[in-house]
């Protein structure tokens, strides 16, 4: 910002112009002589040299501190190392912060953010719209090449819609109430999953689209030479914020076979958006610009000539447009042609409409206000003119597009046809509302490649859902009120203290303000919960096994040529493939390659192995079975403490068998506790050998009263017995009369006798 804007501020830059184009300067020749380094099989040869190494090393360290420098402004927290493959997702975090606390601080400079009873005054329910948000000032300030353009006060135009808003997950019912060009009557026909919910309603002219076809004229070419449009200022431009000027509209629109459209659409201060303005183009009534704001309940008058078969509908991108004016006003496309899918079949460098304009025009449009706040009013000449640029020349395109595609395909109509079928698919697609799930906050968490445990993904998840709740309520978008990087952080960092939520969300925004204390009632509560194992999340080591192996050392957006800023990860790397402007540090793997094939390496041991897994990779799959293991664990515990809960009567059961026996055990040892005077410590195994022998001699001499006497053991649950001493007047037993046969059973009888006698002969020494 120059000083002399805000000469409170000396601190500022005084020549930021300067400044900024420097930098350009240094970035720019900092690319060019990146371009120079040694790539392919030249670097592979280069690092094969001592210095060269040292270089690089030296170069990709001041690389990488410049670059943590840089994030650490907005990301603290992070810190980049060598060969990350998430760099990519760290800038767009990076940028995505940095374009919030933009938004955030502008919004507390020009004085949107106000106290909260003017915040609560905005509910869409209450009509009146309060006193302090009647006079909207619009300011520009200009920085260098860029303007910016900040508002003061904007009315919220959902107060005086005559539709009431619906934010509810209930069904979306389209708005249409009379089906103009119609083969078949106008019927709303509801559309049922398999397990019998409804999940939409048909589209309804969906019959209309299956049978479109283009009209000859408009796949024959053109046989006199196509006039260029005249400039904006030579051309007639009419504003449309009546119904009677719409309605003349209507009328000029059904004399004309040709048309040009292009719609402005607001998402920051609205939940589900708001189409602000329809902008359209015709080669004899010049440019026409639709306040879709004023007269939003009449735009339905627009299917007339947007359902008419026999006119051709240009747009570029069409396929948000084709959701928003069902959603807002009822209003279907037949017969439309997207130059972006011309674009695509023609397989052109660039897929914008910017370089749609600077290849077939020779026009550089400006598309530094792609991001303003069009619900504005009055409109500022600027973004009038930015706003008619959009379909001013589209025409003209169309035709030199249509006559490229006929000369590629040798004067036959595929190529075109097929455009134009892929227009028509995009006609076929329907509004529905976003319905919040219990797996609705996931992308989000995948997307930021976070790792949360069990209270994390619990916090995630309470506070996603709110600020869901909130933003149907308020009718405001969930990045007005929560950003998705503070989100992340509260559920991550979960403070215990309300300076903890003032320290992650700063600048705060004036809907956490209000909240404060909700907010960190809901992380306490997250914090208490006991911290489990995730039985939803898959592993990463899986998670990596199943991510296709491509290999990228650099950053696509680096090398991308200007103008093609929408074109694909794909054709891009197919473009740079093909052409000599290869990035040195780009390493292109195409699917064929050797490298993209599964390892089906042999091993020389086992030759009828089929495939080779190495040892880590063998270990992050038993990892993964033992953590699977692990959660049907934590199962089987869980069953149990849920039937212990419950009374489950075989625990129940079990218990009073427990109790019984140590009833048992107890009345035991106290019959058994009979004094004794030898008392003898018998080893287990010992004895249990002793009482297997069939003879066992026992001597009958009297013993002494000091040794212990060698009894066998028949209770094998009492390893130890003590006896009296004997009686010196008992006999003793006369062992060699007893008849040891009837022990004997009759299988021992018959083995026995199976034996045959073996004959021993004595031989003399």
């Amino acid at each position: 910002m120059n000083s002399v804007l805000n000469p409170e501020a000396p601190e500022f830059y005084p020549h930021l112009t300067s400044v900024t184009q420097g930098g350009y300067r240094s970035m720019h020749k900092s690319v060019l002589s990146s371009n120079t380094l040694p790539s392919g099989f030249s670097y592979d040869l280069f690092k094969t040299y001592t210095d060269f190494n040292i270089v690089t090393c030296q170069l990709s360290e001041n690389v990488l501190t410049q670059r943590n420098q840089i994030i650490a402004a907005e990301l603290p927290a992070v810190k980049l190392k060598h060969k990350n493959e998430y760099t990519t997702e760290v800038y767009n975090d990076a940028n995505d912060s940095l374009l919030d606390r933009v938004n955030i601080n502008l919004d507390t400079v020009t004085g949107v953010n106000e106290p909260s009873v003017e915040f609560m005054k905005s509910i869409p329910d209450e009509r009146n719209i309060p006193a302090w948000n009647t006079k909207p000032i619009i300011a520009k300030i200009q920085v260098g090449s860029a303007t910016f353009i900040g508002a003061k006060n904007i009315p919220r135009p959902q107060l005086n819609f005559k539709d009431t808003i619906d934010n509810s997950e209930s069904l979306w019912v389209p708005k249409i109430s009379d089906k103009p060009n119609n083969i078949k009557p106008l019927a709303l026909n509801i559309l049922y999953n398999d397990e019998g919910e409804a999940v939409g309603y048909e589209h309804p002219y969906k019959v209309e689209l299956d049978l479109y076809h283009p009209p000859a004229h408009f796949l024959e070419p053109t046989a006199e030479e196509v006039p260029f449009p005249p400039s904006l200022e030579e051309t007639t431009y009419t504003y449309v914020d009546t119904e009677e000027k719409l309605d003349a509209l209507v009328e000029h629109l059904n004399t004309v076979n040709e048309l040009a459209v292009d719609l402005e659409h607001h998402s920051y201060r609205t939940y589900q958006g708001i189409t602000c303005l329809i902008q359209i183009t015709t080669n004899e009534g010049g440019d026409f610009i639709i306040d879709a704001l004023a007269i939003r309940q009449h735009i339905h008058k627009l299917n007339l000539a947007f359902t008419d078969p026999k006119k051709i509908k240009v747009f570029h991108g069409a396929e948000r447009d084709v959701i928003w004016l069902q959603r807002d006003f009822g209003v279907y496309l037949v017969g439309l042609f997207d130059t972006h899918q011309a674009a695509k079949m023609l397989d052109l460098h660039g897929l914008s409409l910017k370089y749609l304009l600077l290849k077939y025009c020779r026009v550089d449009a400006d598309k530094k206000y792609q991001l303003a706040d069009w619900r504005m009013r009055p409109l500022p000449d600027e973004l009038i003119q930015y706003a008619r640029m959009d379909t001013h020349y589209l025409l003209y395109i169309w035709k030199q597009m249509k006559a490229e595609l006929l000369s590629n395909a040798g004067s036959q109509h595929h190529l075109l046809l097929s455009v134009f079928e892929h227009s028509r698919q995009l006609c076929e697609a329907t509004y529905n509302k976003e319905v919040i799930t219990e797996t609705s906050h996931m992308p989000l968490y995948l997307r930021f490649k976070k790792s949360f445990n069990s209270r994390q993904m619990a916090a995630l998840k309470m506070l996603y859902k709110w600020r869901d709740t909130q933003a149907r309520m308020l009718d405001e978008s969930t990045q007005y009120l929560l950003p998705n990087h503070m989100l992340l952080s509260l559920a991550e960092t979960l403070p215990r203290e309300m300076q903890g939520v003032n320290a992650v969300c700063s600048p705060m925004p004036p809907f956490v303000k209000q909240n404060l204390i909700t907010i960190h009632r809901m992380i306490l509560s997250c914090r208490e919960l006991p911290n489990e194992p995730l039985l939803y999340q898959m592993p990463t080591s899986v998670r990596q096994m199943m991510q296709p192996t491509m290999r990228l050392s650099y950053d696509i957006h680096d090398i991308l040529p200007e103008h093609s800023e929408e074109r694909n990860l794909e054709q891009a790397i197919d473009m740079y493939a093909n052409s000599q402007y290869i990035h040195p540090t780009l390493e292109i793997v195409p699917p064929d390659h050797e490298a993209m094939k599964p390892d089906t390496i042999v091993s020389a041991l086992n030759v009828d192995a089929e495939q080779f897994i190495p040892p880590f990779d063998r270990y992050r799959k038993y990892r993964s079975l033992a953590q699977m293991d692990e959660i049907k664990e934590f199962n089987d515990k869980e069953a149990k403490i849920a039937a212990i809960g419950k009374g489950n009567e075989l625990i129940e059961k079990e218990v009073l068998n427990k109790l019984q026996q140590a009833k048992t055990h107890i009345e035991n040892e106290e019959k058994k506790n009979v004094p004794t005077s030898v008392a003898q410590e018998i080893d287990d195994s010992d004895t249990l050998k002793k009482t297997q022998q069939r003879k066992r001699k026992m001597s009958t001499d009297k013993p002494d009263h000091k040794e212990s006497v060698d009894v066998p053991v028949e209770d094998k649950e009492q390893p130890s017995c003590s006896y009296k001493k004997p009686d010196s007047n008992v006999k003793p037993y006369a062992y060699k009369n007893v008849d040891y046969k009837k022990f004997y059973n009759d299988t021992n009888k018959e083995h026995k006798q199976k034996q045959p006698k073996m004959n021993y002969k004595k031989y003399k020494k």
